[in-house]
């Protein structure tokens, strides 16, 4: 009797056990931001161990029916393997890796068919192409590709379609010389870029980018700086300078920024004749004047007496 008892007691353990690992399941499976019971989920299809010498064509997509908890598509997995398989068409199993957390009830299509097609090649130029200018008062004075060239693999209708490879480059961050990495782009002869069915190889390449400031010129007026009084009974009469302009080249924000150009004093102190004087600018930072001295030319009038012009 003891005997019978204790296999009792020893067949409630082990169903106590058993419930208590499925509600430990459930508990565990549905904690956090996860989905839970019977759910139909639209996944991508990947396609593994692809010959290197073909191409497939066949579904993007394929549905799972999932039962129990999961944490976001992502973590679905649905493939073929077309590991042995030559030119031509196939119908192939959907596989799928196990889903953490949730138990697969099915996949659809559980087959599909796919073709396999030799790959077609074209090599193409690399052309960089600017798709953000760069900040105002800089301009783009050299672009080095480390490879110019790009190998474009696929089926042969998709490859047909790239008129051209081009590197698109921003320049909306650059103010000096700098390496970026560039992700090419193949193109249509509408400009469409074309991403299906084809490979680039190689798929991004170093670009080198040159920025300078931007250099601009422009004539400004020539203002001498006069110091010191003329002599008593005498005032001060036409000042002009020669060349009345002055030609300044620089950076464009500097250049901008400057509306006229000053000469270093002059002194008139103690002047009773007209006189000229030949005078070095000041030159602004940044800026390049031309020409770096001028002559003014200083006439001085006697008070009450009309001066000659």
């Amino acid at each position: 009797m003891a005997e019978k008892n204790q296999r009792r007691k020893k067949i409630w353990l082990r169903i106590a056990s058993v419930l208590m690992a499925i509600l430990l399941w459930f508990y565990v499976v549905n904690q956090g931001d996860v989905s839970a019971g019977r759910n139909l989920v639209d996944v991508e299809l990947k396609y593994r161990n692809l010959p290197t010498d073909l191409t497939v064509v066949g579904p993007e997509k394929v549905s799972v029916i999932l039962w129990g908890s999961f944490h976001g598509s992502s973590n679905i997995v649905a493939y073929v393997d077309l590991s042995g398989l030559d030119k031509g068409v196939h119908k192939v199993p959907v596989k799928l890796e196990p889903v953490k957390g949730a138990m697969v009830t099915s996949v659809q299509p559980d087959k599909v068919d796919i073709t396999l097609e030799e790959l077609s090649e074209k090599l193409f130029q690399v052309k960089h192409e600017v798709k953000q200018n760069a900040q105002a008062g800089y301009q783009l004075t050299e672009v080095l590709l480390a490879s110019d060239r790009c190998m474009v693999k696929g089926e042969a209708d998709a490859v047909g379609r790239v008129a051209r490879v081009v590197a698109p480059i921003d320049l909306g961050n650059i103010k000096d010389i700098t390496a970026v990495k560039v992700k090419l782009q193949a193109r249509d002869v509408n400009g469409k870029t074309i991403s299906e069915g084809i490979k680039l190889l190689p798929t991004t390449i170093d670009a080198y980018i040159v920025l300078e400031k931007k250099q601009v010129s422009k004539l400004l007026p020539i203002k001498p700086q006069l110091i010191g009084t003329a002599a008593e009974g005498f005032s001060l009469g036409e000042v002009k300078s020669d060349p009345a302009q002055i030609t300044v080249v620089g950076d464009q924000m500097r250049v901008e920024a400057v509306t006229e150009i000053v000469t270093k004093p002059i002194d008139i102190g103690g002047k009773q004749e007209d006189f000229a004087q030949v005078v070095e600018v000041v030159q602004p930072e940044g800026i390049v004047v031309s020409p770096a001295r001028i002559t003014i030319n200083i006439k001085l009038i006697k008070n009450g007496v009309k001066g000659v012009q």
